[in-house]
């Protein structure tokens, strides 16, 4: 645990595939409250408990406040007390539900129209499979708008999931994965929980990444992966961001088709490691809506 001010305090969570990057879970000390639950890990809770009772604070003690309903940030939920008031957005709820699997079979179903072939359909609905958290129906889930904590602000947007909440404690903003160093595939293929069907973010994740450069009053910027950031920062971060989009759509519109989709996506994305296709989609999708 790293303590960045008398107040917040960050903590490092390491997910089950030693592969995936850790994820940062934030506690306001005064508020006793938790920004993020971290990944379904039991090692982390236990390390959870043991941080705070370092603060001399007990976890029935604390509220939470989820960032986006990803797994890497709301698994850990699955053994806080059941008493634990959990602050979200009621969409959250709808990723433990037998109705969010009905609607990954229904949405990839329609991907075949576009000739996507069957390889990158399977891994887009294996992707969106591990986001169905059924523990989230037990959870103490409250209205957002009800967090009895003055001093937290709450910015609604979209763009990373359909829906992602920025929390902000004087000039301090907490993100979760709307803006992430080193991470460019970012705008992600999910269910949207209100029609039920496949979203691609990126009109509202551009014009949510601007409204948070130029109008939120930023001095540390933390994220959910990675460490905290300045507005510089944030600034080169997005602007290597537009640069790589520029050239994906240029290649897009000059080599892509779905007829050869896996050599177009060899030249696509020449430049990057290999990925699951889910994240090459992603992109891909959002590029040519």
């Amino acid at each position: 645990m790293k303590q960045i001010t008398s107040d917040v305090y960050l903590m490092k969570m390491a997910q089950t595939d030693s592969r995936a990057p850790q994820v940062n879970v934030y506690f306001l000390k005064n508020e006793k409250l938790l920004i993020d639950a971290g990944p379904d890990n039991y090692p982390c809770y236990l390390e959870l408990q043991q941080n705070l009772k370092s603060l001399g604070i007990d976890l029935k003690q604390v509220s939470v406040v989820i960032t986006h309903h990803h797994p890497d940030h709301v698994g850990l939920l699955k053994y806080f007390p059941e008493e634990t008031a959990v602050y979200a957005d009621p969409g959250v709820r709808y990723y433990g539900t037998t109705a969010y699997l009905n609607a990954i079979e229904e949405q990839t179903q329609q991907l075949q129209i576009l000739g996507i072939p069957p390889h990158a359909i399977d891994q887009i609905k294996a992707q969106l499979q591990k986001r169905f958290l059924p523990f989230l129906e037990n959870v103490n889930f409250k209205d957002l708008n009800r967090l009895p904590v003055s001093s937290v602000r709450i910015h609604r947007l979209r763009g990373h999931s359909p829906a992602d909440i920025v929390f902000q404690k004087d000039n301090f903003f907490f993100g979760g994965d709307l803006i992430l160093k080193g991470i460019y595939f970012n705008v992600l293929l999910d269910i949207d929980p209100v029609n039920q069907k496949l979203c691609l973010l990126n009109q509202e994740y551009e014009q949510n990444i601007k409204k948070i450069l130029t109008t939120f009053k930023i001095q540390t910027w933390c994220p959910g992966h990675g460490d905290p950031m300045n507005l510089s920062s944030l600034v080169k971060v997005n602007h290597k961001y537009q640069k790589l989009r520029q050239l994906i759509h240029q290649r897009i519109t000059q080599s892509f088709s779905f007829s050869d989709y896996d050599s177009a996506v060899r030249e696509i994305y020449s430049y990057f490691p290999r990925l699951n296709d889910y994240f090459y989609l992603s992109d891909i999708l959002t590029v040519i809506k």
